[in-house]
Formats: structure tokens, sequence, C-alpha cells
């Protein structure tokens, strides 16, 4: 890599080199110089010579006609200015200050560590591979953790994911490495198995609020909402932060429990989460009253295949026939 920037550098100063030579030297002159100045010089040279020798008026008039010259001579030099060169102290400051630009550009926006991306900042790439370097060098679950938690962190789920693996690996009860797998599962579209991981953080730390609060998320999408309800009841019990939403959540929950309809059941399981219990909108745009609701094809388009942010959901034919059902109704 550096002996790529060092051409690229060497390249570009080449190039700077070649834009600015235009002004380091002399133009050509399109026209031969006029002898008119060399004329005037000798003529001047004369007036002199004869000024010296003479007296009187006679010399004050040789001075006076001699001044006249130098002043032809003078605006003569004028209309004819000697081209200005490039001054090398400038051009060495030119130089540098395009060559700490060109550094600055390629230390700051190009990227080049593994792990780096839009999210990860060059910083935070080389803090990720120190951490895997170190894991690798000590083979110690504590390190691996740390590595692990760090990709986390930075959203790179595809290395953290490898981390936990190692962790648990070397430790199979680690609890934070399990919930977290179980995390990354369930956030990866395997609920079950996210839950079967999530069940075991929660009784090795039942006083972390994450764990309960996947473990209920994972519950609602498996269509298990008394659990989910008895998950999110255990956040709420072990002091976390996101109170309001989780509260939402819980009545979401019985709302479905309450339900009258199949299509009021599929809604409220793969559906309320984004759009609210009562379609009024959420993190998912609001659907009571949204016209789309009334063009079925649409609907079942964007629940089965997804658009931007959504992600796809899998029903069966009876499930998304009382989904539109029930979304006709709102």
């Amino acid at each position: 890599m550096m002996l790529a920037y060092l051409i690229l550098a060497l390249l570009f100063v080449l190039a700077l080199a070649y834009a600015l030579w235009p002004f380091f030297r002399t133009p050509a002159q399109p026209f031969p110089e006029s002898p008119r100045p060399e004329e005037l010089r000798a003529e001047l040279e004369v007036l002199k010579s004869l000024a010296r020798e003479a007296e009187g008026e006679e010399r004050k008039r040789l001075l006076a006609q001699a001044v006249r010259l130098e002043r032809q001579l003078a605006e003569l030099g004028q209309e004819n200015p000697t081209p200005r060169r490039l001054s090398p102290l400038t051009l060495g400051a030119v130089t540098l200050g395009l060559l700490a630009l060109g550094v600055g550009l390629w230390a700051y926006t190009v990227p080049r560590l593994p792990g780096e991306t839009i999210i990860t900042s060059r910083g935070e790439a080389r803090e990720l591979g120190r951490l895997q370097r170190r894991a690798e060098q000590s083979g110690q679950a504590a390190d691996w953790l740390a590595y692990a938690n760090k990709a986390y962190e930075l959203q790179d789920f595809e290395r953290a994911v490898r981390g936990y693996l190692k962790v648990i690996e070397l430790e199979p009860r680690n609890a934070t490495a399990v919930r977290r797998i179980g995390i990354l599962l369930f956030m990866s579209g395997r609920p079950e198995e996210g839950a079967q991981a999530l069940e075991l953080a929660v009784r090795a730390e039942p006083e972390v609020p994450e764990g309960w609060l996947f473990l209920g998320n994972a519950y609602f999408q498996l269509g298990r909402p008394a659990q989910a309800i008895a998950a999110w009841e255990g956040y709420l019990k072990a002091g976390g932060e996101a109170r309001e939403q989780v509260q939402n959540l819980i009545q979401t929950a019985k709302n479905q429990l309450g339900a009258t309809s199949l299509g009021q059941q599929v809604y409220l399981a793969r559906c309320a989460a984004c759009h609210g219990a009562q379609a009024q909108g959420g993190t998912g745009p609001r659907l009571q009253g949204n016209p789309i609701r009334k063009v079925p094809e649409a609907v079942r388009e964007i629940v089965l295949k997804g658009r931007g942010q959504m992600p796809a959901v899998a029903l069966n034919e009876a499930e998304m026939q009382a989904l539109l059902q029930y979304l006709g109704g709102l």
C-alpha cells in the first residue's frame, strides 16, 4: 500500500510540474524585437558625449535633448515588460500545500482497512483491527469478547458473530456472548433459534435488560404473545430505559390475546410493532385511512417482498387473506 501511495505521489508531482511549466520558463516572443531602443541608446550616448564638451546654452540644450531620449527609452520598456517568472519559493509553497491536501484526503476519505465502512470511521477500524490481533495472539476469551463487543457496537455484525462464537467455544457459559448471538439470530430472521439462546442468557443474567427485550421480540414474532408480555415485563423489572416503548409493545401483545379475528391476530403479531396497534403509525407509516389498504395486490406485494426499510414478511395464503380483509376494514 505504501509503495502504491509513493507512486501516486510521484505522478501527482510530475503532473503538477507539467501544469506549472509555462509559468516557470520565459515564453517565446511572437514578433522580433524593435530596433528603436538600440538606436535611441546610441543617440543618447552621442548627446552625452557632445554635452560634456559643450558649454553654456549649447550644453543645456544637449542635456535637455538627452533627458527626452531617456524618457522615450523608459516608455518603450513599459510597452514590452520582461515576463515574470514564477518564484521557486512560491512554487514550493504551492506544491507542499497540494501534497498536504492529497495526504489529508488519502488519510481520511479512502477506505483501506478491513472492517472500514461508511459507518466505521478510520480510527474505529484501526481499533477493531488492534483488538482482533490481540485476541488472535492471546487466544483469551476476554480479548475475543472485547473484539466482538466493538464489532457489535460498530454494527459490523458479521465480525461480531465470529467473535462471539469464538468466546462461546472458549467459555460456553459466557452469558454476554450467548445473549448477543441470540440477538443476532433474531435480527437475521431466525427468531426460534434466537429465543433459545436468549432464554439461556436471561437465566444466567436476569439483571440485564437487553436479553429480556429481544426475548420478548422473538416470542412476539413467533406468535407467542403471553410469553412476550412476560419477557417485556422482565425488561421493565430489570430497569430497562425504553419503558414507554416496551409498555406499548405489552399493550399490543395484550390486544393480540384479545383479538377477535385471524386478520387482527396476524396484524398484531407481524405488523403492529412498526405500524402501531391501531394502525396509527410508528416507525412504519400510518395504515389507518391509508388508501393503499384498498389495493390488495399492492399490499400483498409489499408484505411478501418488502419495500424500503420494511423487510419481507412470510405469511401463508390464509394469513395473507385474513390480513387483507382486516386492513380493508380499518
